[in-house]
């Protein structure tokens, strides 16, 4: 793992270049990015699946069939896992799940790599002009006593995100999920996500093309 201290400081003008993506990382990176141009394409499949995902958003791993190929699918599992869910699968369905919530009814990008969560979430307290009340939100996120109090604050956050169309690297918080499931690891991406946090800097808003038709988009 890039040593955090190495990080590039947030530039004003666009996000960072990331620390390389871990295993898990990547398969979320290359599936979400696919998701996404399928949405934004108003397939009838990238509509269907977004839907699915956010069904499953407040689900444990595996529950729903009908989102095991987008959450299960080439996730590494060990020969001897049990029948509980596996940190690796708790955090590729969540990072997949919370796309999709963020994702519902925008016409922009909302996974764009880069977008560290401390500087997603700087930005949205800077937008709406209540810096305090996201920071205790985001405090409240990194001080989770269990992955299920995580997912409750996590869901809070992505969906001011969504409010106000601010991006998030969701390859970059899935590594993140799986460290936090251990303590040396919580405590290094603790300490990136204050970092970020306090680096970061308004993002510009993107494009607004016309937004794709979401028969589910009110559900």
């Amino acid at each position: 793992m890039t040593d955090v201290d190495s990080m590039p400081q947030q530039s004003p003008k666009g996000p960072a270049r990331r620390a390389p993506l871990r295993a898990v990382g990547e398969l979320v990176d290359s599936r979400v990015a696919a998701l996404q141009e399928r949405y934004r394409r108003n397939t009838s499949a990238g509509v269907s699946e977004l839907a699915a995902l956010r069904r499953a958003a407040t689900q444990a791993p595996g529950v729903d069939p009908r989102v095991w190929a987008l959450t299960l699918a080439g996730v590494p599992v060990e020969p001897s896992a049990g029948d509980e869910p596996t940190h690796t699968e708790r955090a590729v369905h969540a990072a997949m799940t919370l796309y999709a919530v963020h994702q519902q009814s925008q016409p922009d990008r909302m996974y764009r790599p880069g977008y560290s969560l401390g500087r997603s979430v700087r930005t949205l307290g800077q937008r709406i002009g209540n810096e305090q009340a996201v920071r205790r939100r985001f405090e409240a996120l990194g001080t989770a006593a269990t992955f299920a109090e995580l997912m409750q604050h996590s869901r809070g956050l992505v969906r001011q995100l969504r409010s106000e169309a601010i991006p998030l690297d969701y390859g970059q918080f899935a590594d993140d999920l799986v460290a936090l499931q251990s303590p040396t690891g919580a405590d290094r991406v603790r300490l990136r996500w204050g970092r970020d946090y306090h680096r970061a800097r308004p993002a510009d808003r993107t494009e607004t093309p016309t937004p794709p038709t979401d028969p589910e988009e009110n559900e």
